[in-house]
């Protein structure tokens, strides 16, 4: 069976190309009997544009999964369910932590991040009742099976490497704002017949962490591609980026690299120098990818 990837909403765009680009991300799977949506994006309107010019329908979507709760995965939320009209529930999947309030740690940087992205809360959208009563939230922290290709990678909650993660966001956990530890970072995992595909939406949880994840659910396939947001802009140090590169090397036999979203051109130039440009590649708003599972 073949399934298609397609990148909907990202950093950036095909050249020359009517695509809007954005800092947030969704991507589309379409398997043979279902359409998957990776995130909503950080824009209703420019996912609904993008999906427009892909001509993808919203009523098609049968189910939407959460790689995490920050405002550039989920903002796009409302749009999308005003678009789908009188289709029916959509199931929106995602760790529990996913659907929580976030905000700023400190009151004064609050307020700036106020006046620069004219938000308040990062985390998931406060959503209409109407649009509420049309969505069906399933909280999962284990590996949940999507189709018999497809499956979330759960939750990762110890660290045996480095995760990417930002200091800057509390959650609201039991009526209380703690530190956010981005528990509900959650990637995706395609089973293909060449080997597992890891797909990220920002990969909180560090590249390395994740592919010991994806490699405990399947200890005899190869991960031959990774496909995403990989954070590797929270990898100030050089000598943190050619570590990883190394392990994804020596223990990974050099997967190819899709790079997209939250990557960082530090982290993109350093990776492209160390593998090559066979292997690290740009995965663009528009840009389709096929597997054979």
């Amino acid at each position: 069976m073949q399934v298609k990837l397609t990148n909907i909403v990202d950093n950036t765009t095909q050249d020359n190309s009517d695509f809007i680009p954005s800092s947030g991300l969704s991507y589309l799977f379409e398997l043979e009997d279902k359409k998957i949506l990776f995130d909503a994006g950080d824009q209703g309107m420019v996912l609904r544009h993008n999906m427009q010019l892909l001509d993808i329908d919203p009523k098609s979507i049968d189910t939407l999964v959460l790689s995490h709760g920050h405002w550039d995965h989920t903002f796009g939320i409302e749009a999308l369910m005003n678009a789908r009209g009188d289709a029916p529930v959509l199931e929106i999947i995602a760790h529990p932590y996913a659907f929580k309030e976030r905000r700023v740690t400190k009151f004064v940087l609050r307020i700036l991040a106020l006046l620069k992205y004219k938000i308040y809360n990062f985390g998931f959208p406060k959503l209409s009742r109407e649009i509420r009563e049309k969505i069906s939230l399933t909280p999962v922290t284990e590996p949940f099976e999507l189709s018999p290709f497809l499956t979330t990678i759960g939750e990762i909650s110890e660290w045996k490497e480095k995760p990417s993660k930002i200091d800057k966001l509390t959650i609201k956990i039991d009526k209380k704002f703690v530190k956010d530890e981005l528990l509900d970072d959650l990637s995706l995992i395609l089973k293909t017949k060449e080997g597992i595909v890891l797909i990220l939406g920002c990969g909180h949880a560090g590249v390395l962490n994740i592919c010991l994840r994806a490699k405990e659910i399947y200890p005899d396939e190869d991960i031959k591609m990774i496909i995403g947001g990989t954070h590797l802009v929270a990898l100030s140090e050089e000598e943190e980026l050619e570590y990883v590169a190394k392990k994804l090397e020596k223990e990974y036999k050099k997967p190819m690299l899709y790079f997209s979203h939250c990557t960082g051109k530090k982290a993109i130039k350093f990776m492209t120098n160390y593998f090559g440009e066979k292997i690290v590649k740009s995965f663009r708003v528009g840009d389709i990818l096929t597997f054979e599972c």
